[in-house]
């Protein structure tokens, strides 16, 4: 039986097999490596190429047979694709959500100099202004990577979940995406008035 070989389960699978691994696959000796490795440790066989096939090294092959995903599943201690998609689904818990409540800042109904005070674990707070457009500017921080005159990019705030920022500017650094409160999410969020400044 074939299926699809973009399921988030087979990515999920790719990265185990690497962290079984020890080194991810990058070339072609790697993959050779991890064949012959695969061979020693469960007496069944793949082929290198096979395996260049899905992790996307050799194109033109969108479905994979389910025995060559059980084989993989075999190498990383489980008895077969079924059981590694039902861990998956265990471990992995919700991963979607609709956030129809809560505190949110929406950075369209915020005027240039407004100024939102930030926060997230284990000790980070930061005070940032709208600049124009999508852009904010940090004007005070806590403990936290970005430092007073970084600027990134915003259109949406909620309390509870993590902040991930476009065109992060740090140090004169541009680093295309910065995220924080990763694992918890904000756990600090406030416009803050004239009065407070």
């Amino acid at each position: 039986m074939n299926i699809n070989a973009d399921l988030p389960q087979i990515a999920a699978l790719r990265l185990e097999v690497e962290r079984c691994l020890g080194s991810p696959l990058t070339c072609r000796a790697d993959f050779a490596f991890l064949a012959s490795e695969i061979e020693r440790i469960t007496r069944e066989h793949i082929a290198e190429n096979t395996l260049r096939r899905i992790w996307g090294h050799m194109k033109g092959y969108d479905t994979v047979f389910v025995r060559t995903l059980d084989v993989l599943c075999h190498y990383i201690g489980f008895s077969g694709w079924e059981a590694f998609c039902t861990h998956v689904r265990e471990v992995t818990g919700k991963e979607s959500d609709l956030v129809s409540g809560g505190r949110s800042v929406r950075t369209e109904d915020l005027r240039i100099g407004d100024r939102l005070r930030i926060g997230w674990l284990p000790d980070r707070l930061c005070v940032v202004e709208l600049e124009g457009g999508h852009t904010f500017r940090a004007v005070e921080t806590e403990n936290s990577t970005m430092r007073p005159g970084d600027t990134f990019e915003c259109s949406l705030f909620i309390l509870g979940y993590p902040l991930t920022v476009d065109n992060f500017v740090h140090d004169g650094q541009v680093v295309p995406r910065y995220v924080m409160g990763t694992d918890h999410g904000l756990t600090t969020l406030e416009q803050l008035k004239s009065s407070d400044l």
